[in-house]
């Protein structure tokens, strides 16, 4: 229905479906007036209506519409959590801020307000802001003034209020841009000893009794791949039929090859399959959402939409997959416990020579930028052993083994170097305004984190996840 009505949102049509909607709009409302006012959240004493929250997500929604375009669907939505964000930045951070701006004394003054609105540019005519303009768009849009000018005076004391915040946050000594200048600009050269599991395979021992009694616990799980036949069609967005359409006849005809033959539409045959060759093939028809759900009595998939297409799968034949026979499960047993056992023994020697502050190596890395993500010749680090990249005098060596492609490195400051003076001057004022920057919504983020562990929030995930599902 939403889809229809925004294909169709200029017609004739539409409009007469939306003057009877405002009919019972004005006569019985949406749900009626409790539903739209029940609680859905409270910070602090504020009460959060379903009204402000769906407002506060269409304007979310409306926006990433117009930033994506054509690309903007459920999925994209999904994958923003737009309804975490609505709720927790745009509604309960935007509360939090005002109570904390009415705890400290600030205020929303009639000049800031005038300012604000002065600046919005519905409000203009012939480049300046217009009374009537902006009385006119109040009304055309169902909005009281008054609450309109509170809600307005709400958002200027919660931008106050994180700007106060972040200015907070952005004050910085030369010594501390120095030291942060030296840690991205500085370069560094690490000694490091390398623990290869692959040389303690000899070492671990895999008995029988091991591998019998793994295999009796997993034995259930070694089958081969199910095997899947598909086929599908293909229907064009402006072609006659459409897939919505197709989709609720498919599920009354149960037969897509005639069913295609009738409506002109192309049949394709994918033949029998395994499900790993079927997820490579339809790896961009978001397969994972579709395939495991089609059974021989339910065997025909929604509309799969993809690049003005939608696709409709049917199911023709499935096979399960059947159990491996024991001694090819046996050996890849053996294999994953001598590789576990040879691991935990890299391991375990590399943490002996940590506790006995016994590191000793005639390796190095040569010199490395300190902000380097990536060591030649050993790999990525991980993400969070970045900071031994930070080893300098006083602490020089990493207090961890690192696990960087299946092998464990201790590291230790070999050599380090200082950013260059001159290239520092040039750089200064530049380097200090973006850290500042960083600085600023790092604090302001850490700041917001401490503040809502320690005020009383509660959110109902459940009904705002029920009338999403509505919408």
């Amino acid at each position: 229905m939403l889809r229809f009505m925004r294909k169709y949102a200029a017609g004739w049509m539409i409009k007469i479906i939306f003057g009877l909607i405002i009919v019972v709009f004005i006569f019985f409302g949406v749900g009626g007036t409790r539903e739209r006012e029940k609680t859905v959240a409270k910070v602090g004493s504020h009460k959060v209506t379903m009204t402000e929250y769906m407002e506060a997500y269409n304007r979310r929604v409306n926006m990433y519409r117009n930033i994506f375009k054509e690309q903007f669907n459920d999925d994209l939505v999904r994958t923003l959590k737009l309804r975490e964000v609505v709720m927790n930045n745009d509604i309960v951070d935007r509360y939090l801020l005002i109570q904390k701006s009415k705890e400290i004394g600030m205020t929303a003054t009639d000049q800031e307000l005038r300012e604000r609105l002065e600046n919005v540019d519905e409000f203009k005519k012939d480049g300046k802001f217009n009374e009537k303009v902006y009385l006119e768009v109040l009304k055309m849009n169902g909005l009281d003034q008054a609450k309109y000018k509170q809600s307005e005076k709400m958002a200027i004391l919660s931008g106050k209020m994180t700007d106060l915040i972040k200015d907070n946050g952005a004050v910085l000594t030369d010594a501390q841009v120095w030291s942060t200048y030296v840690k991205e600009k500085g370069k560094i050269d690490l000694a490091y000893m390398v623990f290869d599991p692959s040389d303690y395979v000899n070492k671990a021992v895999v008995t029988d009794k091991e591998v019998d009694d793994l295999y009796e616990k997993e034995k259930n799980s070694h089958v081969s791949e199910n095997r899947y036949r598909l086929k599908y069609i293909t229907i064009i967005d402006k072609g006659p039929v459409k897939d919505d359409v197709a989709y609720m006849e498919l599920l009354k005809a149960k037969d897509i090859e005639r069913y295609g033959n009738e409506k002109g539409l192309a049949v394709t045959d994918m033949g029998m399959m395994t499900e790993k060759e079927v997820f490579q093939k339809l790896k961009n028809m978001k397969v994972n959402e579709w395939l495991k759900g089609l059974k021989k009595e339910d065997n025909i998939s929604l509309p799969v939409r993809m690049d003005g297409r939608s696709y409709i799968f049917e199911l023709v034949d499935f096979e399960a997959g059947k159990p491996v026979d024991k001694a090819t499960v046996a050996k890849e047993i053996r294999e994953r416990l001598s590789r576990e056992k040879s691991g935990a023994m890299a391991l375990a020697e590399a943490q002996k020579v940590v506790a006995g502050k016994s590191f000793t190596s005639n390796k190095d890395t040569g010199f490395l930028a300190r902000n380097a993500a990536y060591i030649p010749a050993i790999g990525m680090i991980p993400k969070e052993d970045h900071t031994l990249m930070a080893l300098s005098k006083g602490r020089e060596s990493y207090e961890k083994p690192v696990e960087i492609g299946g092998k464990y490195y201790l590291f230790s400051l070999k050599d380090e170097k200082a950013p260059d003076k001159e290239e520092w001057e040039k750089d200064r004022d530049h380097f200090k305004r973006n850290l500042m920057g960083r600085n600023r919504e790092a604090f302001f983020k850490s700041f917001m984190m401490d503040l809502r562990k320690s005020s009383k929030v509660k959110i109902n995930w459940k009904e705002i996840s029920v009338t999403e599902n509505e919408e």
